[in-house]
């Protein structure tokens, strides 16, 4: 029972994140995995001027940031001293995590960039590929000192909940999104359609 408790409360938190992106109307300019919805570096909707992208954006992730608050209160069963110490440290860790997608995501780009030109010296082809080692080893660093953080506020067993939750909700998350905005381009091509529909219609008498 309690198993099955968990997997409900999972699809009303995935629900409420659905209602979330739907009224938000959101269309994602980057792919999920690339960081596209927890980044800052980039507009987050076709069609909106810059700072309206980046706004839109920070209020889902700040709504999506609060469920993910209460889905852990709720799964950890934390107490309400637990919560206080636990959410500034992963809100601190969160601000790391952005910004080490957003370094990865540079270095990408300039290696793509490398290849593409074939002019590019294999010396810095090789230096963007020790970045990207540079940059995965920060991210391993940065997994050690989370959890040494997280040990002296979370019992082992809540320690593997939370390992367990993360995986799962930041999953779910990336196929919403993905989701909604196919469901968005599905919308446009049959607005298109439409339109095309009408303005085709051969006059009558």
């Amino acid at each position: 029972m309690k198993g099955y408790k968990g997997r409900l409360s999972m699809v009303i938190t995935l629900t409420v994140v659905s209602l979330i992106l739907a009224f938000g109307s959101p269309c994602f300019s980057q792919h999920p995995r690339e960081g596209g919805f927890w980044g800052s570096d980039s507009p987050a909707f076709e069609g909106d001027e810059p700072h309206k992208s980046i706004e839109k954006r920070e209020k889902i992730r700040k709504r999506i940031e609060l469920i993910r608050m209460w889905k852990l209160t709720e799964e950890l069963d934390l107490t309400e001293e637990t919560g206080a110490k636990l959410f500034p440290i992963l809100h601190k860790y969160d601000e790391k995590w952005m910004e080490l997608h957003k370094k990865r995501r540079d270095i990408m780009s300039q290696l793509r960039k490398a290849l593409e030109d074939e002019a590019t010296s294999g010396e810095t082809i090789e230096a963007a590929m020790d970045n990207l080692e540079q940059n995965a080893s920060a991210v391993s660093d940065l997994i050690r000192q989370q959890r040494k953080e997280l040990k002296g506020i979370l019992s082992p067993r809540q320690q593997a909940k939370f390992i367990l939750f993360q995986r799962q909700f930041h999953r779910e998350i990336r196929k919403i999104i993905g989701e909604a905005r196919e469901r968005k381009v599905r919308a446009r091509g049959e607005e298109r359609k439409a339109w095309k529909r009408r303005h085709d219609r051969p006059e009558t008498d």
